[in-house]
C-alpha cells in the first residue's frame, strides 16, 4: 500500500511534466493521450490498468467531475464510486488507474486524478477484487470526443463466461441503449465525466 501511495504521485508528476504530447486539441474535446515509451513504462510498473486523457474546454466550463459506476450483468448496482470534482481552466489531464493492494491481494484501488493549470486533485478508493477469470478494458474509441453533459471515457469488464469482446463505440456514446453489451459480464466499471 505504501509503495502505491508513494509511486502514484511520482507517475502523475512525470506525466504532467512530460506534457502528454498531444498539442492539437480542439476546443471542447477529450482525447486519449499517446504516451511516450517512458510514460508507458512508469505506468506499467506502478499500476495494473491505466487510462490517460487530455481535455480542452472553452471558458464556459469551470468544473470537471469524475466518478466510476459499477454494473453487474448489465444492471447499475453502485453509482459515483470515488467521486472527484475540481475547478478547471481551459485544458488539463485526466488519469484513471487501477492497482492491486500488496498487503491484500483480494483488494484493488481505483485512482482518479485531474490536473489543470498547475493544480491537481486525486481520489483513491479501495474495492474488493472481482474473482473473475477474464477481463477486458478499453476507452472511448472516438478520436474527437466533444464535451457532452455526461461522458463515458473508459470501462473495465470482468467475466467468468466463455470469452469477452471489446465494447462498441456506440456503448461509449449511448450506454443506456447498449446495456445489452454488458449483460453477459459479471462486473463492469465505467469511468464517467461531467464538465460544467
Amino acid at each position: 500500500m505504501r509503495r502505491i501511495l508513494l509511486t502514484f504521485p511520482v507517475v502523475l508528476l512525470a506525466i504532467a511534466l512530460w506534457g502528454c504530447t498531444n498539442n492539437t486539441l480542439a476546443d471542447n474535446g477529450v482525447f486519449e493521450v499517446e504516451l511516450t515509451d517512458r510514460e508507458e513504462f512508469l505506468l506499467n510498473t506502478t499500476t495494473d490498468k491505466y487510462f490517460v486523457f487530455d481535455f480542452q474546454v472553452s471558458n464556459g466550463y469551470k468544473n470537471l467531475s469524475l466518478w466510476v459506476d459499477k454494473y453487474e450483468f448489465g444492471q447499475l448496482v453502485e453509482e459515483e464510486i470515488n467521486y472527484l470534482s475540481m475547478n478547471i481552466e481551459k485544458k488539463g489531464t485526466i488519469i484513471f488507474t487501477t492497482s492491486e493492494i500488496m498487503k491484500n491481494p483480494k483488494e484493488f484501488s481505483f485512482n482518479l486524478s485531474i490536473s489543470s493549470n498547475g493544480t491537481f486533485s486525486r481520489g483513491n478508493t479501495q474495492l474488493k477484487m472481482p474473482s473473475m477469470v477474464q477481463s477486458t478494458w478499453g476507452s472511448n474509441p472516438l478520436e474527437n470526443n466533444p464535451i457532452s453533459d455526461d461522458m463515458i471515457l473508459a470501462s473495465i469488464c470482468y467475466s467468468n463466461g466463455n470469452g469477452m469482446s471489446s465494447l462498441s463505440k456506440e456503448f461509449y456514446t449511448d450506454l443506456d441503449s447498449h446495456l445489452d453489451e454488458i449483460e453477459g459480464y459479471d462486473v463492469v466499471y465505467v469511468l464517467r465525466s461531467k464538465f460544467h
